[in-house]
């Protein structure tokens, strides 16, 4: 929806019916895959890992979490509607617009989160208010997009669909990559090591994904632009100074934030998790944040290679990332646990970014990456050593 009809405008009503359309459908499908997982982890016995690994505990999931579960699922069907609003803002270039629902959003999620604390709901309610938020979050959205852009009509079309589907499928299986490659030694951590040491690291990767929503909303802020750039012959130029210009501004971001965050670890840790997290909470944090500066320059070639139409190719890449990390962190974290789990984020940032380059090279050739990011690592150097 995005990378197409920012190309071209008119067709956006289409898009917008028809994505959505496909998404709530998908969602749907996906329910009994769900549950029969749930069913699985609930049922799997304990055994001993191969290789001298060593034994595998499946925590059982309480009626609480399951309940958790699939309110968070329910909360889905009005959260990918809105997701589809979302995508137009993009499309026009009022990405201030769905930042500052998604403020409004906020502010509502933690004041009927904290009501639901206080009543003693727990995470269920959390959980709960998600419903709340996410329909509030759509009929926001909604109302500005009817009013911006246009009285959305319905504009089913089926051979449009599955055309749709066949070309952001690889897109689908990217973001589930995506999200595996970055939490699954969190996965594997749980039953190698125990759900302590699960706590420290998690503590620590809060603050990565409270930062990360800084290359998340500048890429898909950038993404429209990028797209029209890839597409059109006379701007195709123009596609590789946009780049390079956001490789200097994410890396020039990521590496104060990266120096600050591992100096101040214990105290950050603290402040989020108490006493009980220190200090192992902390060299958690001081680890990863180092994994930033690459990670956000992944980020915007990510993006940059979808608007090149090279959508199949960031599945291979994230796909050969995902088996490396998973085998890095089945051999590390028996012996070394979290510490493991946290040098292996940087490792593989760095070893899916060297993919994402050989892809990126075909099509715009060779980068001067050190003439990019020189300036910034020498003072982000000086800054770490003061």
């Amino acid at each position: 929806l995005t990378r197409d009809v920012s190309r071209d405008r008119a067709h956006a009503n289409r898009y917008l019916v028809n994505t959505t359309v496909l998404r709530m459908l998908l969602g749907l499908a996906a329910i009994p895959a769900l549950g029969a997982f749930l069913w699985l982890r609930q049922s799997l016995p304990s055994f001993t890992l191969p290789l001298g690994l060593g034994d595998f505990h499946p925590d059982r999931l309480s009626s609480d979490t399951l309940w958790a579960i699939w309110l968070l699922v329910l909360a889905q069907a009005p959260a990918t509607i809105a997701t589809g609003l979302s995508a137009l803002f993009y499309v026009y270039e009022k990405a201030e617009y769905p930042a500052a629902v998604a403020t409004v959003s906020t502010l509502i999620k933690v004041g009927l989160g904290t009501v639901m604390l206080v009543l003693g709901f727990g995470f269920v309610g959390l959980a709960g208010t998600s419903i709340v938020v996410n329909v509030v979050t759509l009929f926001i959205l909604g109302a500005l997009a009817w009013r911006m852009f246009f009285r959305p009509r319905w504009e089913f079309d089926f051979g449009f669909q599955l055309h749709a589907l066949r070309e952001s499928f690889p897109l689908m299986l990217n973001n589930l990559l995506a999200t595996l490659f970055f939490k699954v030694d969190v996965t594997l951590l749980e039953p190698i090591r125990g759900s302590k040491e699960v706590g420290w690291y998690s503590t620590g990767y809060k603050f990565l994904d409270a930062y990360n929503l800084v290359p998340s909303l500048f890429t898909v802020a950038l993404f429209p632009v990028m797209s029209r750039q890839a597409h059109d012959p006379e701007q195709r130029r123009e596609v590789r100074g946009t780049y390079a210009l956001a490789v200097k501004l994410m890396f020039a971001t990521a590496l104060p934030f990266a120096g600050v965050s591992a100096f101040l670890a214990p105290l950050l840790i603290g402040l989020l998790g108490g006493r009980e997290y220190l200090p192992f909470g902390a060299t958690a944090l001081a680890i990863m944040a180092w994994s930033m500066p690459i990670g956000w320059i992944n980020s915007v070639t990510n993006y940059l290679l979808i608007a090149l139409d090279e959508q199949r190719s960031l599945t291979r890449a994230f796909g050969v990332s995902l088996v490396f990390n998973v085998i890095a962190n089945l051999i590390f974290l028996p012996r070394y646990g979290f510490v493991a789990a946290a040098f292996i984020t940087i490792a593989s940032e760095l070893f899916e970014g060297l993919w994402f380059y050989l892809y990126l090279r075909r099509k715009l050739g060779r980068l001067p990456w050190v003439g990019w990011l020189w300036r910034p690592a020498v003072s982000a150097g000086a800054m770490v050593g003061f």
